[in-house]
């Protein structure tokens, strides 16, 4: 039986880019402190692009009064868990203790802030996947 061959054919390589050491050249030039202002909401800092309707510029009576609910802590990360590696938990769900096989922390949004901040979670030998939060467990 025999075999045949396949054409052989020639590929063409696109020529190598050369760029000119000037950028002026290609019309490029920085952005100017000026453009990048007038294209910013006075009220809240973003570009006006994203903006979908008009930003409100706080009144002169609420933009005095500080929020009560500002404050933040910020603890060093190794300070702030609850419970080390090894120790017997209950998850508030379930009535069986498990131990602690890993910790570490998850990122989130703030509910009063809208920052972003570190919440501990642990996860137990317990044949559950996911990770329980240190709200949902108690020492057994």
């Amino acid at each position: 039986m025999a075999i045949s061959k396949k054409p052989q054919r020639a590929v063409v390589l696109d020529e190598p880019l050369v760029f000119d050491e000037d950028p002026a050249a290609y019309g490029d030039q920085p952005a100017t402190d000026e453009a990048a202002d007038i294209s910013l909401c006075p009220a809240c800092g973003e570009p006006l692009t994203w903006h979908e309707e008009a930003c409100h510029l706080p009144s002169a009576a609420t933009a005095t009064a500080p929020p009560a609910a500002m404050s933040v802590v910020r603890p060093a990360a190794a300070a702030t868990y609850a419970y080390h590696v090894g120790l017997l938990v209950q998850p508030a769900t379930q009535t069986q203790a498990h131990p602690i096989v890993w910790r570490g922390q998850l990122k989130e949004r703030h509910p009063a802030t809208g920052l972003v901040h570190r919440v501990n979670v642990y996860r137990l030998g317990d044949g559950y996947w996911d990770c329980y939060r240190e709200e949902e467990l108690q020492v057994a």
